[in-house]
């Protein structure tokens, strides 16, 4: 029965436009991944929507993909960033309305810091070494335990700690720059906007 195929197996399928592979490997994935991101955003609604357009996003991208299951965490990662970016966008939004008896225009597109934060991650990843890129991705993206990532690369526990910890460092003195940066536009927005003027990237 194609439900006891293996992941590489369903996969390769799937790119061959077998849509009951593809299938199988949402049925598989389906609790785990749902389950994951609720724990994360706490709203059964959003969390569905999220899913489905990681299940989307996986069908159309399924011919660059070698791992499934890294790949759905990975993209469920990214979702649940970007989610979180644009309900505090609205959050904030919401109470700047209410306290103010005019509308206020924000030039800045919804979209634009999901995509830059996602790409601020994958340029500090990709200038990493390969033994702490492969920990990272092992641990973060593919949930792998650290003797697990130990036994797999041939490596001590401590040095795959050690990998680990630097790299989530890089990643987290990355993205305090990205925000800095940000808050300057914001706060250089804002002048432009009480002084009556536009802003232009």
């Amino acid at each position: 029965m194609i439900e006891n195929l293996t992941d590489a197996e369903l996969l390769s399928l799937s790119q061959t436009g077998d849509e009951k592979a593809f299938e199988a490997i949402m049925y598989r994935y389906n609790t785990q991944l749902y389950r994951y991101i609720y724990t994360r955003i706490r709203s059964e609604h959003d969390a569905k929507d999220l899913l489905q357009e990681v299940f989307i996003s996986c069908w159309k991208n399924r011919y660059t993909i070698n791992n499934i299951a890294a790949y759905l965490k990975r993209s469920v990662h990214y979702a649940i960033i970007d989610w979180q970016i644009e309900n505090k966008k609205v959050l904030a939004r919401q109470a700047t309305l209410l306290e103010k008896d005019e509308p206020t225009t924000y030039p800045v597109e919804d979209q634009l810091i999901s995509v830059e934060l996602r790409e601020e991650v994958e340029t500090e990843i990709s200038k990493m070494n390969e033994t702490m890129r492969k920990i990272f991705v092992s641990s973060r993206w593919e949930s792998k335990s650290i003797p697990e990532i130990a036994q797999e690369y041939g490596l001590s526990e401590q040095t795959v700690k050690n990998n680990l910890s630097l790299a989530l460092k890089r990643i987290r003195l990355r993205l305090a720059a990205f925000f800095l940066m940000l808050v300057y536009i914001l706060v250089t927005l804002s002048l432009q906007f009480l002084n009556g003027t536009t802003f232009h990237f």
